[in-house]
């Protein structure tokens, strides 16, 4: 099942509480917080007693699982992190705008629109507008995951376009709402808030080795590591490390460049990332670095 955290928001600004007063003597504040930030669901004792409360039925807020396009969303995000985009707009395609029913859903609908029209369609003005509706209508507060999602996107179609300023613009405003939202002890444990924090941190990264500032984009590309070794989690590893030894040839690292290279080349046969593999390769044999010799069976 899911929380519908903005309409738990809506009822409890309906009844002029604050998150302090609704959490008294049942959870802490910050409890109330992730439902309403990030529809985290605590114990459902909890959430009777938030409800009751609130003056409320439980079924008002919370959703099967099994709605079907909770699942369909659930299927394009996946996709798209296995970088298998036309099978994501597949998917994509078939949602209708009347299955739209919670603020939620307009946003990942908007955000997935967007992001297929930048990164698989190669529409830098589409991706603008399906990110701006994200931004302007439904969204309610800046540390919303999307919000950033969204933000970022549109400072990487702008880099699209050539228009390095205004990339740069939104790009620094999404990585620092996520250090703030970080600041707040956002869940441990949570895999999508997780990796969407290495995406943000990955991405923006890319776009200031582009407009050659290497020194910030390596500072990201070391808090998305973190962030990764913490987790033990291998989303983007490869591609980190990669992007760590480009820069680290801009500044002349040569020795660290060379290492980093080998991890990268290594986690991309590990996750099969052949696109990346040769696009290491092709870098390693620019930069005269020897490339890493595999045995066939890897």
């Amino acid at each position: 099942m899911r929380i519908l955290g903005e309409k738990v928001r809506q009822f409890r600004k309906r009844k002029g509480m604050s998150q302090k007063e609704l959490a008294d003597g049942i959870c802490t504040q910050a409890t109330i917080s992730l439902i309403e930030k990030k529809s985290k669901i605590p114990s459902m004792k909890i959430m009777m007693k938030i409800c009751n409360r609130l003056g409320i039925r439980l079924s008002e807020v919370i959703i099967e699982n099994d709605d079907q396009l909770y699942r369909t969303f659930k299927k394009i995000d996946l996709l798209i992190r296995h970088m298998q985009l036309e099978e994501a707009q597949d998917v994509f395609q078939h949602i209708r705008p009347k299955q739209l029913r919670s603020n939620t859903d307009k946003k990942q609908y908007y955000y997935y629109e967007g992001y297929l029209q930048l990164v698989l369609n190669d529409n830098a003005d589409e991706a603008i507008f399906n990110f701006g509706m994200l931004l302007n209508q439904f969204v309610k507060s800046s540390h919303d995951m999307f919000a950033i999602l969204a933000t970022l996107g549109t400072g990487l179609a702008y880099e699209r376009k050539q228009a390095y300023d205004k990339a740069e613009i939104f790009v620094k405003q999404a990585v620092a709402t996520l250090h703030t939202m970080d600041a707040q002890a956002m869940p441990m444990g949570d895999d999508d808030y997780l990796q969407n924090e290495i995406l943000i941190y990955a991405s923006a990264a890319q776009l200031y080795a582009k407009i050659n500032f290497p020194e910030e984009a390596l500072e990201l590309i070391d808090l998305a590591l973190k962030k990764a070794q913490e987790s033990q989690s291998l989303y983007l590893l490869d591609r980190l490390y990669a992007q760590k030894a480009a820069n680290e040839v801009v500044l002349n690292n040569i020795q660290s460049a060379h290492d980093h290279y080998y991890v990268a080349y290594a986690l991309s046969l590990v996750t099969h990332n052949s696109s990346l593999t040769e696009k290491i390769t092709k870098e390693m044999a620019e930069y005269h670095i020897a490339p890493l010799q595999v045995a066939n069976e890897a």
